[in-house]
């Protein structure tokens, strides 16, 4: 029992994180005004296109099949967010609020898959036999920013601005772990700080703009 999950752990995994989507799209179905079987529908290819945006991605980087890179996510997504949004006639940015959680949580689920794959490990603690735990320190990460994002999410908070806040911590978080981890070229600075900081520096300046429009409308709504 214990090797057939271990064999289709990320299966397993891919499952949990769409059950969280349904439940989670669930109650907030509402702020979409999204239809119970729309739910369903949502966060199944919600998981099927954060798949094929990772496994992409990696592509790209190193035009190896199979491997996957959870910075495809983390840019690709908000692209889909965007066509959605057109094609269904809702507001861009409540439906980057919206799912928001989604990807946290499913791209938690892929980080636990590379422990129990033994992949993307933390390099050797000088002096020691054990590694830097980059990869639950990444878990810890998704996290704090679930517990954090969720109920801004729900209260509507900041509209429009959780998706870029999280690109930009997610960015400044990577980038320092990433001088932590192995790496397939041995150098101590690589492609993923590239990544990094590109999705700090973009999702730094969305949430600027975000915030001055936000505060500027209240002003507005003041007078």
């Amino acid at each position: 029992m214990m090797l057939w999950i271990q064999a289709n752990s990320l299966y397993l995994l891919l499952a949990a994180g769409t059950v969280f989507d349904v439940f989670w799209l669930y109650g907030m179905r509402r702020q979409l005004q999204m239809k119970w079987f729309a739910v369903v529908a949502f966060s199944v290819l919600h998981t099927a296109v954060g798949v094929c945006s990772v496994k992409a991605y990696a592509f790209l980087e190193s035009g190896e099949v199979g491997n996957m890179s959870l910075f495809g996510a983390v840019f690709f997504m908000p692209v889909v967010y965007w066509l959605g949004a057109r094609l269904t006639k809702r507001p861009y940015g409540k439906v980057c609020d919206v799912f928001a959680p989604c990807v946290l949580f499913t791209l938690m689920c892929a980080r636990i898959n590379c422990m129990i794959e033994g992949c993307c490990m933390g390099a050797y603690i000088p002096g020691t036999h054990f590694r830097f735990p980059t990869r639950e320190l990444e878990i810890l990460y998704y996290i704090v920013m679930l517990v954090l994002l969720i109920p801004r999410v729900k209260k509507g908070r900041n509209p429009g601005g959780i998706y870029p806040f999280y690109m930009a911590s997610y960015g400044a978080f990577r980038f320092v772990d990433e001088f932590f981890r192995t790496s397939s070229t041995g150098m101590l600075f690589h492609l993923a700080h590239v990544w990094a900081a590109i999705a700090f520096a973009v999702g730094l300046s969305v949430c600027m703009e975000i915030n001055a429009r936000n505060h500027q409308r209240k002003k507005v709504a003041k007078k």
